[in-house]
């Protein structure tokens, strides 16, 4: 008996590209340089934490840092910044890993997130939110 229940005649056939089509897949930006120095030391502490956060429920980790976040903001208490650190510090370091395969306004749009969320830590910590 074969070892695949689907006929031979079925199965789709590899067909050569057309003349003058590509495939955007094979087009694919290359992929950026191996990383050195510190960022190399980043990537490789990174791989434990990542790990790690691969093994919980995928809605544990977004779960905890709402609520974090929605608390520091919500508490009227210096010390409702810390909460806020938190949130802060887990999107830089996840934006820091994804600097280089990031487009130029993504890049922004993370810097600008993690400026915000640190600015709000820090008023709140001062006591002047």
């Amino acid at each position: 008996m074969p070892q695949s229940k689907r006929h031979p005649a079925r199965r789709p056939q590899r067909r050569q590209p057309k003349a003058g089509h590509s495939n955007p897949a094979a087009a694919a930006k290359p992929s950026p340089a191996p990383a050195t120095g510190w960022r190399a030391r980043l990537e490789r502490w990174s791989v434990g934490p990542l790990t790690f956060m691969a093994g919980l429920p995928a809605w544990l980790v977004p779960v905890v840092l709402s609520v974090l976040l929605v608390a520091g903001l919500a508490i009227n208490a210096p010390w409702a910044g810390l909460l806020l650190l938190v949130p802060t510090v887990f999107l830089a370091w996840l934006s820091l890993l994804s600097w280089p395969a990031t487009t130029p306004v993504g890049r922004i749009m993370r810097l600008a997130a993690v400026t915000l969320l640190a600015g709000a830590a820090l008023f709140k910590l001062l006591g002047k939110w």
